[in-house]
């Protein structure tokens, strides 16, 4: 039976470990002796981050996109952040102007 791990189980671990030890067979060792198989525990980040940031997804055109891609570039930021950017940008000043309303 796999071992299950909360997220702040996991975190607890990563904050109280000083030293691991991988062995080939994929298992983390940590200083207490305790042995953890790092496939489950990223498994089970990955589980628990993918359920805080669920995707979003819409069609845009090429041109916008290349566009995006381009600014972006100019900015030095990945082009999916500097579109997330824009986005909250956008939310935060609608919402001020709704408040105002």
């Amino acid at each position: 039976m796999k071992e299950k791990f909360s997220k702040e189980q996991i975190d607890e671990m990563l904050k109280n470990s000083t030293e691991e030890i991988v062995n080939d067979n994929e298992n983390l060792v940590d200083e207490f002796g305790n042995v953890h198989n790092a496939d489950e525990i990223i498994k089970q980040a990955e589980t628990s981050i993918s359920k805080k940031y669920p995707k979003v997804n819409f069609r845009w055109s090429e041109f916008e996109i290349a566009r995006a891609k381009k600014i972006a570039e100019k900015l030095g930021l990945p082009y999916q952040t500097y579109i997330k950017s824009l986005i909250k940008q956008g939310m935060d000043k609608d919402e001020k102007k709704l408040k105002e309303m």
